[in-house]
C-alpha cells in the first residue's frame, strides 16, 4: 500500500487553483509582443475597421476552434504536447502535431527572450531619461546599436531568464497563476491609462481615423491572409503552452466558454494597444511603421518629442514588459513541463531542476538569434540570418502544421462526436454543437493550408 501511494504521488499533476486565476493565465500568455506592434500596424495598414471585421470574423471561425482543439487536447491527455499525443493515440502522423508544436514553441522562445531583454532595457533607458530630447535619427541608430550588441543584449537576456526560472520554479499555483493573477489586471490598466492621455493629445484625431475609418478599398486576398496569420501569432495556436496550460485543466472545467474568453480578450488588448500608438504616434507627426520599428523606434521617437514623454515612455514599456514576460512564463512552464513528462520526473521533486535545465536550452539555442544580430549577421540558413530563419520556419512552418495536425487529429482521428462529448463535458452556456463537424473537418483545414501556401510561396 506504501508503494502504491507513492506512485500515486509521483504522477499526480497540479491543477488550477481557480478558475479566474486560469483565464487571466491563458488570457496573460496570448497576449504578447504581437497584440502590441503587429496588430494595431496591421489595422491601420488593411483597411482600419474593415480589417478588424475580416479579423474578428477569422477570430471566431479559426482562433477559438483550434484554441478549443489545444486545450482539450491538453486535458485530455494531462501532459505536454509531445508525451500527450503519445497517450492519445500510436499513429505516427497525428503524433507529428505535438512535435511540431514543440519544435515551433521552443525557436519562438529561443529569440522571444532577446526581445523581451531589449523591451528590459529600453524601460531602463525611459527610467534614466536616456531618450529625454533626441531625435528619430538619433534613437533609431541607439536601437542599431544595441541590435548589434551582443554583450549587452545578453546581460539583459540573463536577467528575463533569471526572473522567468524564479516565477516558473514556485510552482503552478505559486508561480504561473500568482503572477498572471496581478499581470494581467497590471497590463489593461497601463494601457488603458495609456490610451486615455494618446486620445486627448491633439490631432490625436487623425490617428484614430487612420486605425479605425473603415477603408474597404485595402481589402484584399493579402489582407485575409495576415489575419489568418495574426490570429495564429497573436492567440498562441499551436506553440505548446496552451496544450501544457490545458493540461492543468480538471474534467468539469468549461473550456468553450473560458476560452472564448480569452481570445475575446487577447483581441481586446490588441485594439488597446491601438488606441495608445496610433492618437500618439501622429499627434507629433510621425507616421507608424511595421516591425520591430514601431517599439524600438518609432514610439520612443514619439515620446521623447512630447510633454511628459519621459513619464509616458516609462508606462508603455512597463506595459510592455508585463505582456512580454507573462508570454515568457507559459513558454518556460512549456518546456518544463514537457522536459518532466518526458523524462517521467516527479513534479513536486524535480520541478525547480526541469525549470532550470530549460532555461539553461532556452539560453543556448538563443545564442542563435543573438550572434545573428552581431558577429554571425553574415552566416546564413536557407538565404537567412539564424535570427530570421527562426522566427520564418516556426511561424510559417511549425504552427501552421501543428494546427492543421491538431484539427484534423479531433475531426477525423478521435472523431468528432468523441470530441464533442469530451470538450463539452463541464462546458455550460458555450458548448461544441453539431455545426462544428463540417467547421473543424473541412473549413479550418482549408483556411490553414490557404495560409501555408500563401506564407510560404507568395
Amino acid at each position: 500500500m506504501l508503494k502504491t501511494s507513492v506512485v500515486q504521488t509521483t504522477i499526480k499533476r497540479e491543477t488550477w487553483a481557480s478558475r479566474i486565476g486560469f483565464i487571466f493565465a491563458a488570457a496573460s500568455w496570448s497576449i504578447g509582443l504581437g497584440n502590441i506592434w503587429r496588430f494595431p500596424y496591421i489595422t491601420g495598414q488593411y483597411g482600419g475597421a474593415a480589417f478588424l471585421l475580416v479579423y474578428l470574423a477569422v477570430a471566431v471561425v479559426m482562433g477559438i476552434p483550434l484554441m478549443i482543439v489545444e486545450y482539450h487536447l491538453g486535458r485530455e491527455s494531462q501532459s505536454s504536447p509531445i508525451a500527450g499525443n503519445i497517450k492519445l493515440t500510436k499513429n505516427k502522423i497525428w503524433q507529428l502535431g505535438g512535435i511540431f508544436g514543440f519544435i515551433g514553441g521552443l525557436m519562438i522562445f529561443s529569440y522571444y527572450v532577446m526581445i523581451i531583454g531589449w523591451v528590459l532595457r529600453y524601460t531602463v533607458s525611459f527610467l534614466t531619461g536616456t531618450f529625454r530630447g533626441q531625435s528619430m535619427e538619433a534613437i533609431s541608430l541607439w536601437f542599431d546599436s544595441l541590435y548589434t550588441n551582443t554583450g549587452v543584449t545578453l546581460i539583459y537576456e540573463i536577467i528575463i531568464l533569471a526572473v522567468l526560472g524564479v516565477i516558473v520554479a514556485r510552482g503552478l499555483v505559486k508561480g504561473v497563476e500568482a503572477v498572471s493573477k496581478i499581470a494581467m489586471p497590471a497590463m489593461v490598466v497601463l494601457f488603458a491609462g495609456l490610451a486615455i492621455y494618446a486620445l486627448t493629445l491633439p490631432g490625436a484625431t487623425e490617428g484614430l481615423a487612420f486605425y479605425l475609418k473603415p477603408d474597404f478599398s485595402k481589402l484584399s486576398f493579402k489582407a485575409v491572409i495576415a489575419a489568418i496569420g495574426q490570429v495564429f501569432l497573436s492567440i498562441g495556436v499551436g506553440q505548446g503552452a496552451s496544450w501544457v496550460y490545458g493540461s492543468y485543466l480538471k474534467k468539469d472545467d468549461d473550456i468553450p466558454s473560458d476560452i472564448s474568453k480569452v481570445v475575446i480578450m487577447d483581441t481586446g488588448f490588441a485594439f488597446l494597444a491601438g488606441l495608445v500608438i496610433f492618437p500618439a504616434a501622429f499627434a507629433v507627426g510621425v507616421q507608424p511603421d511595421a516591425g520591430f520599428g514601431l517599439l524600438f523606434k518609432t514610439m520612443p521617437s514619439v515620446f521623447a518629442t512630447m510633454p511628459g514623454g519621459s513619464i509616458i515612455g516609462i508606462i508603455f514599456f512597463l506595459g510592455t514588459l508585463i505582456a512580454a514576460l507573462t508570454s515568457a512564463i507559459a513558454f518556460t512552464e512549456f518546456l518544463s513541463s514537457s522536459i518532466m513528462d518526458t523524462f517521467k520526473m516527479d513534479r513536486s521533486k524535480d520541478r525547480v531542476k526541469a525549470t532550470w535545465i530549460s532555461i539553461a536550452v532556452t539560453f543556448v539555442l538563443s545564442l542563435f538569434s543573438v550572434m545573428a544580430c552581431g558577429p554571425m549577421a553574415g552566416v546564413k540558413w536557407f538565404g537567412m540570418d539564424m535570427f530570421s530563419f527562426f522566427d520564418v520556419v516556426s511561424a510559417n512552418i511549425f504552427l501552421i502544421l501543428s494546427g492543421l495536425i491538431m484539427c484534423l487529429f479531433v475531426g477525423w482521428g478521435i472523431g468528432f462526436k468523441k470530441f464533442k462529448e469530451q470538450v463539452n463535458e463541464g462546458a455550460n452556456r458555450i458548448k461544441v454543437e453539431n455545426w462544428w463537424e463540417p467547421l473543424l473537418k473541412f473549413v479550418v483545414p482549408a483556411i490553414i493550408i490557404i495560409n501555408l501556401i500563401a506564407a510560404n510561396f507568395f
